[in-house]
């Protein structure tokens, strides 16, 4: 007996948030994976980030080719529309987070030693936690359809960028005044700025669930 349409189309939604979720949590694996690399200067570790990035990559073209068959084959309309196109679009952007993580990755075999930068490395590890679960808790927001978890989630990229600003100051001023730590203070520096576009990621995550659940297009990073 065959399935009626509207069960298979269902599956497929179902199967379709899926792939989102793995792709998410993935990528927020990596993130996890590189500052676990960066704490101990563990280049082996950072190497290993750098060659998961591949799987990423993989797992956002499996869902543009699965988006791209539902919208052929079902011809979706309204909230179901508004979630594919979503998921789409922020596979993109999930793809683009696992980019940062790998920059981090290589941020790490820059790095000689974080001894000069003992001051402020925990604050680096703090925001770095702040934007990782930003990924995470989106995600959990998107599968859940939670709008006001999302509005919650994206509020904290301020907390990110205002830290992000006052620590590459930090770094700064200790490469200028300890010449010698100028390599690794500049792989810091990056490492920083990935992190901050991470945490905008995150929050651009959270605009598509308001656009897929009210349909209505909001930037949350204002």
């Amino acid at each position: 007996m065959e399935r009626p349409v509207r069960k298979i189309y269902d599956d497929q939604l179902k199967t379709l948030e899926g792939m989102h979720a793995k792709l998410g949590f993935a990528t927020a694996a990596m993130i996890e994976n590189s500052f676990q690399a960066l704490k101990t200067i563990d280049h082996t570790a950072a190497q290993t980030v750098i060659d998961s990035d591949h799987e990423i990559n993989s797992l956002e073209k499996d869902i543009e080719r699965y988006v791209m068959r539902i919208i052929a084959r079902q011809q979706p309309i309204g909230t179901d529309l508004r979630m594919i196109l979503s998921v789409f679009a922020s596979s993109s952007d999930l793809e683009r987070v696992a980019d940062h993580a790998t920059s981090i990755a290589k941020g790490v075999k820059r790095v000689d030693s974080l001894a000069p930068f003992d001051p402020i490395m925990e604050d680096v590890f703090a925001i770095g936690e702040i934007a990782k679960n930003m990924i995470g808790q989106a995600i959990d927001a998107f599968s859940q359809h939670n709008v006001e978890r999302a509005k919650e989630i994206a509020a904290m990229d301020d907390e990110v960028d205002a830290a992000f600003k006052e620590l590459v100051d930090q770094t700064l001023a200790i490469m200028q005044s300890n010449p010698e730590a100028i390599p690794s203070g500049s792989a810091i520096n990056a490492i920083l700025h990935d992190i901050e576009r991470i945490a905008d990621y995150a929050t651009n995550l959270c605009e598509r669930v308001i656009y897929t659940e009210d349909a209505d297009i909001v930037n949350l990073n204002d």
